[in-house]
């Protein structure tokens, strides 16, 4: 009888060991044969999941990037936390995963770069791959407007701004060897209470 093979946990496997793999290596020196190898598959069968090395590595990132924003929404609905104590769990989170992760940020940044000298601008990808980030914060940014937890901020704005702090840090974090990921938190940290309605301006 013939084995019955689960082509959707097959295409999530390749993705999990394609991730390591681009931490470990860089998407430079990383190549479909390897990534084949490493999956216990052939080179032809990789390729009924993926047509190329770039597919895979931006389905890695879209898997990344929508699996924390999950985590994250899912906060929402407590309504018995602080809504300045979620945002700084929430950006703490984002600043140790990243760190954890460092070595998969900076083939991000190395694939970014790859794909720019190439004429293909990928930013708008990656944009997309983060909104969901800003509209949260911008969602628990009112919610604690309205509780009276944060100042009268404008939310958008400032979801915008906390997000390119963030955003700031996940590139020092691919491109700074002796990057510190405390001082990152605790800067975010210290931004967040200024929101507070209780700070002392």
């Amino acid at each position: 009888m013939p084995k019955i093979i689960d082509h959707e946990k097959r295409k999530q496997d390749i993705l999990k060991r394609a991730f390591v793999i681009f931490a470990q290596k860089g998407y430079q020196d990383t190549n479909l044969s390897y990534i084949a190898d490493r999956c216990g598959i052939s080179r032809p069968t990789l390729y009924l999941y993926f047509k190329d090395k770039e597919e895979i590595f931006y389905y890695a990132v879209k898997q990344m990037t929508e699996g924390m924003f999950m985590d994250y929404k899912g906060m929402l609905g407590d309504s018995e936390q602080n809504e300045l104590d979620k945002l700084k769990f929430i950006c703490r989170d984002i600043i140790e995963k990243s760190f954890r992760k460092r070595d998969f940020y900076s083939s991000l940044a190395d694939f970014l770069f790859q794909m720019k000298r190439q004429g293909k601008d990928y930013s708008r990808e990656i944009d997309k791959r983060t909104v969901g980030l800003i509209y949260l914060f911008s969602i628990i940014i009112r919610k604690g407007i309205k509780k009276g937890e944060i100042r009268n901020v404008p939310a958008k704005e400032t979801a915008y701004q906390l997000f390119s702090l963030i955003e700031a840090f996940a590139f020092q974090i691919a491109m700074i060897e002796k990057f510190e990921p405390s001082g990152a938190v605790s800067v975010t940290i210290s931004y967040l209470e200024s929101l507070s309605t209780g700070f002392d301006q």
